[in-house]
């Protein structure tokens, strides 16, 4: 298996899938990406239902406990997040465009090589 350099990861990152692959129904993660073992599912490629299985398999590997605030005031555990995302709220698209927004952008940083379908 060919090693893939990587852009830099924040350590707990890690643990969050990069993509997902509808076809075979597996996440892609950081580490398995730069060992060769796996390949990035296209972010173009993936439909609806795929990103927000993404999102909300990203909020779930979260090691962190914290809450998030929005603007507004109010707060979401990252339970809650996964809830309103599940029941396709408004809060819930803002979560999953927020994050898959910023997993775009950074993939955009990946070589083409760590790419696959």
């Amino acid at each position: 298996m060919e090693k893939i350099t990587l852009p830099p990861i924040a350590l707990e990152a890690k643990g969050k899938p990069l993509s997902y692959k509808p076809q075979t129904c597996e996440f892609s993660y950081y580490d398995k990406v730069a060992n060769g073992e796996q390949k990035i599912y296209p972010f173009a490629k993936m439909d609806k239902d795929s990103r927000i299985k993404l999102a909300i398999k990203r909020y779930q590997s979260s090691e962190e406990n914290t809450m998030v605030s929005t603007l507004n005031g109010e707060q979401y555990s990252k339970e809650a997040i996964v809830r309103e995302i599940e029941q396709e709220t408004s809060v819930g698209n803002s979560f999953v465009s927020l994050d898959l927004n910023y997993l775009e952008y950074y993939l955009s940083t990946f070589p083409a090589n760590a790419f696959g379908v």
